[in-house]
């Protein structure tokens, strides 16, 4: 990952209180962080065995939730929540720390196959499950859900478009509704998956999800298989992974996810 900047925010958040913290969850001690990446919203740090996420105001609450979705299928879907508290405010998480190459250091076609495949692995699990308490994004709400919001920062010609595109984008939700609803993961990209010695991947930052159509979660990571010519190919292996939906419902999840990911930035 890229660091926006290399010292600890100090502004938002002592180093002596995240260290006592994380010490205190782990009932050990712990060294010097290396920061893995600092934003806007908060910063994310390795404390030897474990990581640390700090968020500066409380984004993700659904955290614990999901990651006990994620440590009922197997193998676990995700990084072993360890703590989970809000601290003045600020919403902490430490997980434990995944050793391996991302998916993006790794750079073949193969790493990205099976981060498809994970995705896809785990999505097949947990819709299976119950998911009461999770947020939810209905289907239905994807294409007009932006029209809800105040318009009246964007272009006159956006917004007529919008209108103008309902019909349509109407039928490609409807199209999507037979898809068993499962947890969208909005960031699956090559730097969210850790490649295993054996060569199955395991997903990160799974803080945001929520529950909805699973293909959105395809969003990120059909970028990077175009960078491949290997969109099809990934395409095809989450499918037959999933084992629900086809290639004429991933497009039309692709035209909607625009406005979902949109709606969620605006909010």
């Amino acid at each position: 990952m890229t660091n926006e900047q290399s010292a600890w925010p100090d502004e938002h958040i002592s180093l002596e209180a995240a260290l006592r913290w994380v010490a205190s969850a782990c009932a050990c001690e712990i060294n010097t962080p290396e920061i893995l990446q600092t934003k806007q919203w908060g910063v994310t740090a390795r404390f030897g065995s474990v990581v640390l996420k700090a968020s500066f105001t409380p984004l993700f609450p659904q955290v614990t939730a999901v990651h006990t979705l994620l440590e009922r299928i197997v193998p676990k879907g995700g990084p072993r929540l360890i703590a989970s508290e809000m601290v003045d405010g600020q919403l902490w998480t430490l997980f434990e720390y995944i050793q391996g190459a991302t998916a993006e250091e790794v750079g073949t076609l193969g790493a990205l196959e099976a981060t498809a495949r994970e995705l896809a692995r785990v999505q097949a699990a947990v819709a299976k499950l119950d998911l009461t308490g999770l947020p939810v994004f209905d289907v239905h709400r994807v294409p007009g859900v932006l029209l809800e919001d105040d318009l009246s920062d964007q272009p006159v010609e956006l917004v007529q478009w919008l209108r103008d595109a309902q019909p349509s984008l109407q039928l490609d939700a409807e199209a999507l509704v037979d898809i068993p609803l499962s947890i969208d993961h909005p960031d699956v990209n090559p730097s969210n998956a850790i490649i295993l010695n054996e060569g199955r991947a395991i997903l990160l930052d799974w803080e945001e999800a929520i529950v909805s159509c699973p293909l959105f979660s395809l969003d990120r990571l059909l970028d990077d298989a175009h960078k491949l010519s290997a969109v099809e190919t990934v395409v095809d292996v989450y499918l037959d992974t999933l084992r629900a939906g086809g290639l004429e419902q991933v497009e039309r999840a692709m035209r909607l996810v625009p406005l979902k990911l949109a709606h969620e930035f605006r909010a």
